[in-house]
């Protein structure tokens, strides 16, 4: 949430006026029944000579050679039939259903995993020639083998031991052909096909057996029957279940009167390993009367991952009477709590320190920093390495260096100097008030890196800044990129022909694209490559704008200003969708630069989506502007002067921002602030699976007035200030009635805080700070609140309370913070306290 006065007084006047001028995509959770219902497996099937072609990375599939143990991307792609990758010197080639090779060069095809799952790989192997070279053929899964032979004939052999294999999104299969000889006939036919399995649903009524339950209509979307009757000790089974290379989260639909009934899992009998304990969430509605109304929700909860291949499963209610509704259950391997993104994180402080480097010498850098925690290079040949990192071709670099230089820092692969990153600080600190903790930036590099290898940052000679601080880094393999779709304007094609270089100015060119597709009923599409923009993209409504992915289509903001929503990004109506898109600014201070990449016209903002972006050097992505019913999901927001996503304006209702993954933020990562002068109440926003972390001011999330919000299964990690804050307070001008409405039903649930707040500072992880209004209707349940630097949970003493509706703290682990575990100073806020561990609980 921003704190400044003068900007949150333009909504209702000058901000109106500037909206007036101004004119395989990551995993998502199941959100509703039908879902479910169609996809009992999910799964995808990737074929290596189908997906062949002159693109490296179609489909996940690479074409490469091995030598002294080294992979490399073939560097040749030749039309001529039959089309094949090969080396410089033609003896290493891939076809699309061939790999020839020599002695001491294998010819390679590498497929990476885009997700987490199960794979099972199907096809067979056999010489071409029974005269040549007897061959040896491997799989390996990373570094490990999982399968080989020598080839000695013509039979064709189907690998074994290559199924129930549980892979994690960027996992590498290798397919690896090296002949022993060099007669030059060294060919294997081989058309591998990998299918992965991302998801299994079961119908909680398809049980094989029971005792104690019921069922009944299914009061969900999507009709069939629910499991009901669910009192302690009845149970059902579920017969020769698929778990596959294994699970991490076991989804469930349900419809529940009380927060904390549980059941569990076993597997093959009542008593069993246990590989899940799933305690419910209460799933009540806000309404106004004494009739309550259950909702379904689809819930979440940890399952152990060592539990595959095929099982019965004992579902066992464990507590409670009428614990819940059941519609299904789901296996999953997208996280249980926050984002699922296809990169890797590899943190500074876990890695290896060499030469000189020390952690943590800079206390501004290390309150700044991922896990509150970095390594940093004083003199030449300090260092910092990961050991057997995961395949990848970008690798992206958080780092803090002073104020006002810029030069290099040396990344080293298995011992060899790859490249000099080039670093610079123009986005690494507030250029307006030193007092804000804004300390890094990223940097994003393109170099190969094979599963094992190991990666080193190392201050050389020729890196002469006075110090470097590494936070973290990442590691991904980027996608190909996309092709346009039919029905698509590209903004590169006549008689728009944006140039796409990054240095001519293309606003002109991509809004004459969009013009003309709201005429003609089409989309508009921006090929490869950086597009720059001095003014918002006008977009009516119904028209789609995407790019070819957000690592090749880049839309660059080159002008910075204090006009409200500055020249970055567009502004919406209704019905747009913005994806696979880079997008980026020139901010460098939080004070009087207002860069918001998306912005909507009055009475506008309805039914919009943004997914799959990479938003940076920005003030925010989406706020202070008509907003409902509406989503944001698979975003990556990285280094902005203040909010993330920021719900309130106008009513904002119905939205969903969803798998987003938030660093580096000058304030909220997802704030609802509804302010009293918009007469209307925002209400049922929802974010859930988020990750935020780091944000350098402000809080991870906020609720600051309004109705029916739910924040659930969101990690927030090391935030400057408290993890959460529920408030009411004076945003802007009293007078003008600037102040936030009540806060009139909140549900806090199964979400994570660590490492929030910083010392000498009253925010504890989870704070209350009730000043212009009072609050009902609250509910903190089954959240872990730990490791912070004051206080895990703290209620200020305000004036307003929750006697309308009382607080209500359940089950809640809130433990290991610096100071009290829980503290309340308010007479008049006084919570239930049920099942909680690490605090006390209300007496009985």
């Amino acid at each position: 949430m921003i704190k400044l006065s003068n900007k949150r007084k333009l909504k209702s006047g000058a901000m109106a006026a500037a909206l007036l001028l101004t004119g395989l995509a990551p995993w998502v959770p199941s959100a509703n029944a039908e879902g479910a219902k169609d996809k009992p497996i999910e799964q995808s099937t990737f074929r290596a000579k189908s997906s062949f072609g002159s693109v490296q990375g179609t489909d996940g599939w690479y074409y490469m050679e091995k030598t002294a143990g080294s992979y490399a991307y073939l560097s040749s792609y030749g039309e001529k039939k039959p089309a094949k990758w090969e080396d410089a010197s033609g003896q290493t080639s891939v076809s699309d259903d061939t790999f020839q090779s020599i002695d001491g060069s294998a010819a390679v095809k590498k497929w990476i995993a885009p997700q987490a799952g199960t794979v099972e790989i199907s096809g067979t192997v056999h010489k071409t020639d029974s005269k040549g070279d007897d061959i040896t053929v491997e799989v390996l899964k990373n570094k490990a083998s999982l399968w080989h032979q020598t080839l000695t004939s013509k039979s064709a052999v189907k690998p074994s031991g290559v199924s129930d294999i549980h892979v994690e999104a960027g996992d590498a299969l290798y397919f690896v052909s090296e002949a022993e000889g060099n007669d030059g006939r060294g060919e294997t036919k081989w058309t591998p096909e990998i299918t992965l399995t991302t998801a299994i649903t079961i119908q909680a009524e398809k049980y094989s057996s029971s005792s104690g339950v019921q069922t009944s209509a299914d009061g969900d979307a999507g009709g069939g029957k629910d499991v009901t009757g669910l009192d302690a000790g009845d149970y059902m089974v579920y017969k020769r279940i698929d778990l596959g290379g294994g699970y991490k989260t076991l989804e469930a639909r349900l419809s529940a009167p009380v927060t904390g009934n549980a059941f569990e899992v076993r597997l093959d009998g009542p008593t069993g390993p246990v590989i899940s304990t799933f305690t419910v969430a209460n799933t009540e509605t806000w309404q106004d009367g004494s009739d309550k109304n259950y909702a379904y929700e689809t819930q979440v909860w940890g399952v152990d991952p060592g539990a595959t291949g095929v099982h019965d499963l004992y579902v066992k209610v464990l507590s409670g009477t009428g614990m819940a509704k059941l519609n299904w259950f789901r296996f999953t391997n997208s996280e249980t709590r926050g984002a699922t993104m296809p990169f890797r994180t590899y943190e500074a402080e876990e890695g290896t320190s060499g030469g000189g480097a020390v952690k943590d010498e800079n206390a501004d850098v290390k309150v700044a920093s991922s896990g509150k925690s970095y390594v940093q290079l004083d003199r030449t040949g300090d260092y910092v390495e990961w050991t057997n990192v995961r395949d990848a071709d970008r690798l992206m670099l958080r780092y803090s260096i002073p104020q006002n230089t810029n030069g290099t820092l040396s990344l080293y692969v298995n011992g060899v100097k790859r490249q000099s990153l080039e670093l610079a600080s123009t986005y690494n600190y507030d250029t307006d008030d030193s007092s804000y903790k804004r300390r890094y930036d990223d940097q994003d590099a393109a170099v190969q890196i094979n599963a094992g290898d190991t990666i080193r940052l190392q201050r050389d000679e020729g890196d002469v800044l006075p110090w470097y601080g590494i936070d973290l880094i990442e590691l991904e393999t980027a996608p190909a990129p996309l092709a346009m779709p039919a029905g698509y304007l590209s903004v590169k094609a006549a008689p728009y022909n944006a140039a796409g270089n990054g240095a001519e100015d293309d606003t002109a060119a991509i809004q004459a694209a969009v013009n003309d597709a709201a005429s003609k009923g089409k989309n508009v599409w921006l090929p490869a490559g950086t597009y720059n923009q001095s003014g918002k993209i006008a977009v009516p409504s119904g028209v789609d704008i995407r790019g070819a992915g957000m690592w090749y289509s880049h839309l660059h903001s080159t002008v910075t200003n204090n006009v409200w929503g500055g020249t970055v990004g567009f502004t919406l109506n209704n019905d747009t969708t913005i994806s696979d898109l880079r997008i980026s600014g020139v901010q460098t201070q939080r004070n009087n630069q207002y860069a918001i990449v998306v912005l909507t016209n009055p009475g506008a903002g309805q039914r919009n989506v943004l997914q799959n972006l990479w938003v940076e050097h920005v003030g925010c992505l989406e706020g202070w502007t008509d907003w409902s019913d509406s989503t944001i999901q698979n975003v990556r927001i990285r280094n902005t002067y203040f909010d993330g996503i920021h719900w309130g304006d106008g009513g904002n209702n119905g939205n969903l921002a969803r798998n987003n993954f938030m660093r580096g933020l000058g304030d909220d990562g997802v704030a609802q602030v509804n302010l009293q002068n918009f007469n209307a109440v925002a209400n049922h926003n929802v974010a859930e699976f988020n990750t935020i972390s780091a944000n350098y001011w402000g809080r991870g999330m906020s609720d600051v007035g309004g109705d029916s919000l739910i924040y659930r299964d969101n990690i927030l990690d090391s935030s400057f200030n408290a993890g959460m804050i529920i408030t009411t307070e004076p945003v802007a001008d009293p007078a003008k009635n600037e102040i936030s409405y009540p806060i009139n039903g909140l549900k806090f649930q199964r979400n994570t805080i660590n490492k929030a707040g910083h010392a000498g500072h009253n925010h504890a992880g989870l704070h209350y700070w009730l000043y212009v209004n009072p609050m009902k209707d609250v509910r903190i349940e089954l959240n872990t609140i730990e490791n912070g630097e004051t206080q895990g949970i703290h209620i200020d003493n305000t004036a307003f309370g929750d006697s309308e509706g009382r607080t209500q703290f359940n089950f809640n682990t809130v433990e290991n913070n610096a100071l009290d575990n829980y503290q309340n100073a308010s007479t008049i806020i006084v919570p239930v306290l049920k099942g909680n561990v690490g605090i006390d609980n209300s007496p009985e």
